[in-house]
């Protein structure tokens, strides 16, 4: 077989270690913050007496949770400024996705970039305010990573228990 020399073995073995210590630290700091946003989205909703039993996090910033059998729905942006919103969904009578581009002319085709996606919820009340939960910034992040595609569900989501 092959004759490795302990040596060899043993710095192998360290520089593997030491190449995978901060991917596991990023990973541990992620799972931390993913734990931690979840345990806040949690307290607001304590705070109305609901228990969402439908969650969703992303970017380890952002957080919405539906408590289906109450119709309530909690939002949490976890940022500079925190904002967040405790909506009862029999208040609002439409769920509608905002999508702003930006247009980058290439050399065969213009190219549509989404800059801003939110979700907009328009009340019943016609002196209400509209509440905007925003799903993704570009000043913030460079890339998607789903976020067009977890709009469009919570769209749809929201719509069927708005009906």
């Amino acid at each position: 077989m092959f004759d490795i020399e302990p040596v060899t073995l043993i710095m192998s073995l360290i520089l593997m270690c030491a190449f995978s210590i901060p991917f596991i630290y990023n990973a541990q700091k992620s799972k931390k913050k993913s734990k931690e946003i979840k345990t806040k989205l949690h307290e607001l909703a304590q705070s109305m007496n609901a228990t969402p039993s439908e969650i969703e996090i992303w970017r380890n910033r952002y957080a919405l949770g539906l408590d289906p059998t109450q119709n309530k729905l909690i939002y949490l942006r976890q940022d500079e400024d925190f904002v967040s919103y405790k909506l009862d969904l029999g208040e609002f009578k439409k769920a509608s996705l905002i999508k702003h581009f930006q247009e980058v002319d290439g050399k065969q085709m213009t190219t549509k970039l989404p800059e801003y996606l939110a979700i907009e919820l328009t009340p019943v009340a016609a002196g209400a305010k509209v509440v905007t939960m925003e799903i993704y910034d570009s000043e913030h992040y460079s890339d998607l990573m789903g976020e067009t595609v977890l709009a469009e569900k919570w769209i749809n989501n929201l719509n069927n228990r708005l009906n």
